[in-house]
């Protein structure tokens, strides 16, 4: 897959049309103490600032991130990336993505990577509850000379039990890497006639030259086909104020593409709100190897905190809004009135609807990170109730009994004294 590719696949996202109904600002700032090693290198310990700022609608949403360290008296920029997502409407569950994003990664002035990137994805939900996507695209690194255009493929799958949700994907990685050159980590990748010794400290790109499969070379260099494939799970895990994120991976490839400080890889955050624009974080982990992007693999740890200039709305699974109403309750706001508050995060629009309102939908509005609220009148009895988020399926609110009503679904029965 060539440059050419990707600009298909932007040129196919500018025409899906954009829709500003729903649409929301969110910003945040993490700071905090953090703690990076890499193999044979002095570990770094400093302070490290991340800005994030996001703009969403249903069918489009933009977000960028920086990070900046400082690391004695003096500030070094990090990791930075601009992302563009574009979404169809949902038709029988299924609905495109398409993404482009730009980053960069720098571990140290010694380990740096950008990258452009172009990604499609198909997914299809099952009632909130589960759903998978598949997926491909192109990532075209830009400082790593001796690695092509990465042809990515891959596809996955999410289940939610309870607050609990699970996902597991696997993602394919083809490209072309040439010896005779030095990638962006450093590292020396010599050339050598198939049958030969690879020059020593040529390193795992020198060993990839050794490959009886690899290219005849040229008088520069000398070039393989390399393949290797990521499996990945992910628990995310919410209860009360407290988030809970762990992922663990394992990459599928032979000696010449996977080094062994890249076969396995963990790590888990937990993010604890102390507010709905205040919280404590802390993590850590082993990050793998990306022999695509030249750069090693490296431990971290992190201890901060996280503020949300416009409140954060909660997201567990990236590849599809699996929210539901967490909390229902309703207060008596006087002269007949009372105020209804819902709690549901990671969605744009929420949405009441009963015999207090002649069953027209009532839009609440968003007064916190997942909190939503509206004040209607509402009589003393027995009344029958149903929500929804971004416009999907009528369902109870939580804690109430429900019963059937006449159009095959169910309706929440309210009792207000």
């Amino acid at each position: 897959m060539t440059e050419h590719k990707a600009a298909a696949l932007l040129a196919m996202a500018l025409l899906v049309p954009a829709h500003a109904a729903g649409a929301q600002l969110a910003s945040r700032l993490e700071a905090g103490a953090l703690v990076s090693n890499r193999d044979g290198a002095i570990p770094d310990n400093g302070f490290a600032v991340r800005p994030t700022l996001a703009f969403e609608t249903p069918r489009v949403s933009v977000a960028a991130s920086g990070s900046a360290w400082r690391l004695g008296n003096r500030w070094q920029l990090s990791d930075g990336s601009a992302r563009i997502t574009l979404n169809t409407p949902s038709v029988r569950g299924v609905h495109a993505e398409l993404v482009g994003s730009a980053s960069r990664i720098a571990f140290d002035p010694t380990a740096t990577s950008d990258q452009v990137d172009a990604r499609g994805r198909v997914h299809m939900l099952f009632d909130q509850r589960g759903g998978f996507w598949i997926g491909g695209g192109v990532d075209r690194p830009v400082q790593v000379a001796i690695v092509s255009a990465v042809e990515v493929t891959g596809g996955g799958a999410w289940t939610r039990i309870g607050g609990a949700t699970l996902s597991g994907s696997v993602t394919n990685f083809a490209f072309s890497t040439s010896s005779g050159a030095v990638d962006s980590s450093g590292v020396g990748a010599g050339c050598s006639v198939a049958g030969e010794d690879p020059l020593p400290g040529g390193g795992m790109l020198a060993m990839a030259s050794f490959d009886r499969n690899a290219t005849p070379p040229s008088s520069s260099e000398c070039r393989r086909q390399s393949r290797f494939s990521d499996l990945e799970g992910t628990l995310a895990w919410a209860v009360g104020p407290l988030e809970i994120l762990a992922q663990g991976g394992y990459r599928l490839g032979d000696v010449f593409d996977v080094m062994d400080d890249a076969r396995r890889w963990g790590g888990a955050t937990a993010t604890y709100w102390v507010t709905n624009q205040f919280a404590a974080v802390v993590g850590g982990g082993r990050q793998p190897g990306n022999p695509a992007r030249g750069l090693p693999a490296r431990s971290f740890a992190n201890l901060g905190v996280m503020l949300a200039y416009v409140p954060i709305p909660r997201r567990t699974v990236a590849v599809a809004n699996n929210a539901t109403v967490t909390v229902f309750q309703a207060e008596n706001a006087g002269f007949g009135n009372r105020t209804i508050t819902l709690r549901a995060g990671g969605v744009e629009r929420v949405e009441i609807m009963g015999t207090f309102t002649d069953w027209e939908p009532r839009e609440l509005t968003r007064v916190g990170r997942d909190r939503w609220e509206i004040t209607l009148p509402v009589g003393m009895g027995v009344h029958q109730v149903n929500v929804r988020l971004d416009n999907g399926k009528w369902r109870p609110p939580p804690g109430m009994p429900a019963v059937r009503d006449g159009f095959n679904g169910e309706v929440g029965i309210w009792v207000v004294e």
